[in-house]
């Protein structure tokens, strides 16, 4: 008896110390400021007033400061992750641990108000352009293609119903392609990152072989350079569910072109170019992801030399940020648009652009939520309907040089830094991120 009191003392006496340093750091040490693992700004210690303290304000960032900068607290939250897993708990926070370390982002019930409006407008859009080549497509996410890769038993939306429900609703007027068996063929490959609730480039590879002939791109390029740019991402899928010791690698794919194939990037929000649609600086962020297009912007204008007169309009989310590396060599322009940032008139860029053809590219949980795509559709029709006919020659910034290097104020960012025995191309359209 003697010896289980001494034990107890023991573990007493060791929680009190943990206890007393976890106290001292908390009240002593300088709190972080941002957690790279959760990708967030923490709570700092709350400044104290009597406003404050009579509104509830100070005691609720009280309580979220020590939750924030408890003492230890990323170690913490792995730790209990790993009970929950060994108890049999399926998820953590919305996030479905899966097999193979996979971390699964669940399967969004869509606002079907919302969804069918944007497809209405995406029906309008496709009646008004029957000139146009219009393409759309919905990408499943993980939780539909890799289903096997589902905790066992774990409840979850069947993605491919909502699918139908889109692939129904289109018209015939335009080309709606169903990527989700052809993805399900290559479900044992890395369609999908385990980390994040992103595709891989290979997960945008095997869409765009599917989406070629629809494309009207007759001949794809067949081989590529891919390059290895990061081993050590961890994406939103870890930050979410705790699981900060998951990591995933990125791959880049640069079309095997001619020798003189360039092209520049113009980003519309930051008044920027570019040599290359790779962003190396993100490498050395938390969100690696963003190695793709630097991010999501409202408007992007790519100008190639490509032998060709066809020129394309991208409405996406960031699913297709991957996707953009395979559609370089088979449109002399392409303008992309994000419709949830972007208020313009997409009515003028169409007719100044010279649209040939139109692409609808968005992941199923996306656009099951978005609210902003018939909006842009929809005030494009009004602006089309009341504006007086105007002269659509195209304007001199829309013209694709000769060569497309870029001018003095063309900076090409610095290559991408890739791992040992990985030889980065030279030229302006190779990635520098």
């Amino acid at each position: 008896m003697s010896e289980q009191k001494g034990v107890f003392k023991y573990i007493f006496l060791v929680f009190a110390v943990v206890i007393l340093i976890a106290d001292f750091c908390l009240i002593f040490m300088h709190g972080k400021s941002f957690s790279d693992n959760e990708n967030r700004m923490l709570q700092q210690f709350p400044e104290v007033s009597a406003r404050s303290a009579l509104s509830g304000r100070l005691m609720s960032q009280a309580e979220d400061f020590v939750e924030d900068q408890f003492f230890l607290r990323d170690q913490w939250i792995s730790f209990k992750l790993d009970i929950d897993k060994v108890t049999g708990k399926e998820e953590s926070n919305d996030v479905y641990l899966g097999k193979k370390g996979y971390l699964l982002e669940k399967a969004v019930t869509p606002n079907f108000e919302d969804m069918d409006k944007n497809l209405a407008a995406i029906n309008s859009f496709a009646e008004r352009h029957a000139d146009l080549n219009i393409v759309m497509s919905v990408v499943p996410n993980a939780v539909c293609v890799c289903k096997e890769l589902l905790p066992s038993g774990a409840p979850s939306r069947d993605q491919k119903k909502d699918l139908d429900h889109i692939k129904n609703a289109v018209s015939e007027s335009l080309n709606y392609v169903d990527v989700t068996d052809a993805l399900k063929k290559h479900n044992t490959e890395e369609l999908y990152y385990k980390s994040d609730h992103h595709w891989t480039s290979l997960g945008a590879k095997y869409t765009f072989d599917e989406l070629c002939g629809p494309l009207g791109i007759e001949e794809p390029i067949l081989d590529y350079d891919i390059m290895k740019v990061t081993e050590d991402f961890s994406g939103t899928m870890a930050s979410n569910s705790g699981a900060f010791n998951v990591k995933d690698e990125i791959d880049i794919y640069v079309p095997k072109t001619a020798e003189d194939f360039q092209y520049v990037v113009e980003y519309g929000d930051i008044q920027k170019k570019s040599a290359t649609i790779y962003n190396s600086e993100a490498l050395a962020s938390k969100n690696k992801y963003e190695v793709f297009m630097g991010g999501n912007y409202s408007y992007v204008s790519i100008k190639t030399t490509a032998q060709t007169d066809r020129n394309l309009l991208l409405f996406k989310d960031s699913y297709a940020n991957t996707f953009i590396q395979f559609l370089l060599p088979y449109y002399r322009n392409i303008v992309i648009i994000d419709p949830r940032y972007y208020s313009d008139d997409c009515e003028k860029l169409i007719d100044e652009r010279r649209i040939t053809d139109v692409l609808f590219l968005y992941n199923m949980n996306t656009f099951a939520l978005d609210n902003s795509l018939a909006g842009v559709l929809e005030d494009a029709a009004v602006t089309e309907d009341t504006a007086a006919p105007e002269d659509a020659a195209t304007p001199e910034d829309a013209a694709v040089p000769e060569d497309a290097a870029a001018s003095e104020d063309t900076a090409a960012p610095e290559a991408v830094a890739a791992p040992e025995n990985t030889a980065v191309p030279e030229t302006s359209a190779a990635p520098e991120e």
